[in-house]
């Protein structure tokens, strides 16, 4: 029989970053250490996929307690904290890499221990960015973090000729400079905002998570119509509170007096696409760090049937996205798993996300894995969380 393992998801661990428009994915990397000395002392003992995937395939026994530690995307800050933290209480996890996003530094960089043995401070850390082949290297050969993949994009691509938007200055469409320039996404984390590359004015289609999506092809002319007119009106165009209305009316008559080239991807162009994300992630992993990578996290939570039959020609499991959660059950397909997993549990308080602390963990954890008890104390800790923001 199945135990209801907890597999508990994070993103970023150290220092949030307030210009960054996903900071709410850090988790402070004090409050991440409570997290692990908290499951330490109520005797957790930390799997990888190895030792999960044997459990639900084959039944092998795990310790009563057990936990599966995710980390995705691989931010430079799971080097720089989340790593020494884990291997100072025994523990280990799961880092979940897109390769277009891996940065080209050759040599480690300064972490936490660096701090801990005296040999820097925490202010000579550079936390956001993303991790290198040599820091994915170090953590594996400690046995601390397991390289898994997180197909090679993590992007979003236009989905139909809807216009939903358009490019403006402090837009959260970082995704298009992404995908012009897919050989700068690694440097975006520790770049200047004002200085990213973007064209002003550009309409922004329906879009969609990259492997959840087919693939729309706008007509460029448009776009270079559109930027045209936001730079002959000058910088002070965006002040005007009537701009998107004036670029929805200018992109209707383009449309009506021009025929346009657009295209959506073909059946055959789509499953070659999935095959390069699933498949090209999966060589380049292996080839660089020297194992054999069986686990995919889908970027975003995003995937539709096709992708998912095309994954297991690749991948041993995949994760589950929260609409398909089982409660604690791994989906079976075949011979394929399935991983359900939960999310590091947080409120929303006075309009910000807020981690809880160790003890909040615990409960939660224990509240997945059925005690009813567990369930209680955590709806007392989450009301005080949120009324005096303690826990």
């Amino acid at each position: 029989m199945h135990q209801n393992i907890p597999v508990v998801m994070y993103h970023s661990v150290g220092l949030p970053k307030k210009d960054w428009m996903w900071d709410f994915l850090t988790i402070p990397y004090g409050l991440f250490e409570d997290h692990i000395r908290c499951l330490r002392s109520k005797g957790f003992v930390p799997i990888d996929f190895k030792e999960y995937y044997a459990h639900v395939r084959f039944g092998a026994e795990l310790p009563e307690r057990c936990v599966f530690l995710h980390f995705d995307d691989g931010y430079l800050d799971n080097w720089v904290f989340a790593y020494p933290i884990l291997r100072k209480y025994g523990f280990k996890g799961t880092i979940f890499v897109n390769p277009e996003f891996v940065d080209p530094a050759l040599d480690p960089r300064p972490n936490l221990d660096d701090v801990w043995k005296g040999r820097a401070e925490i202010e000579d850390l550079t936390p956001h960015g993303f991790l290198s082949w040599a820091e994915m290297r170090a953590m594996e050969q400690e046995g601390v973090m397991d390289i898994q993949s997180h197909a090679m994009t993590h992007t979003w691509y236009f989905s139909g000729p809807e216009i939903v938007d358009f490019r403006h200055p402090g837009d959260s469409y970082v995704w298009m400079d992404w995908n012009e320039n897919p050989e700068e996404k690694w440097a975006y984390l520790s770049a200047d905002p004002a200085s990213r590359p973007s064209r002003m004015g550009s309409p922004v289609y329906a879009h969609g998570k990259s492997l959840e999506v087919r693939r729309f092809f706008p007509d460029e002319r448009l776009s270079r119509h559109l930027e045209a007119h936001v730079e002959s009106r000058g910088p002070t165009f965006f002040d005007r509170p009537d701009w998107k209305s004036e670029l929805h009316a200018l992109a209707g008559e383009f449309r009506s007096t021009n025929r346009l080239h657009e295209s959506t991807e073909s059946e055959e162009e789509y499953i070659r696409r999935m095959h390069w994300e699933l498949g090209e992630s999966k060589r380049i992993l292996e080839s660089r760090l020297s194992k054999e990578v069986d686990l995919l996290c889908w970027p975003g939570g995003g995937y539709d049937s096709g992708a998912v039959e095309i994954s297991k020609q690749y991948y041993l499991a995949t994760t589950l996205a929260s609409r398909e959660r089982k409660r604690g059950v791994p989906l079976m397909d075949g011979d394929h798993v399935r991983v359900e997993r939960i999310g590091c549990p947080h409120v929303v308080r006075k309009g910000r996300v807020e981690y809880t602390n160790g003890r909040y963990l615990y409960h939660f954890m224990r509240e997945y894995q059925g005690s009813g008890s567990s369930r209680l104390v955590r709806k007392f800790l989450k009301l005080f969380k949120l009324i005096w923001g303690i826990g």
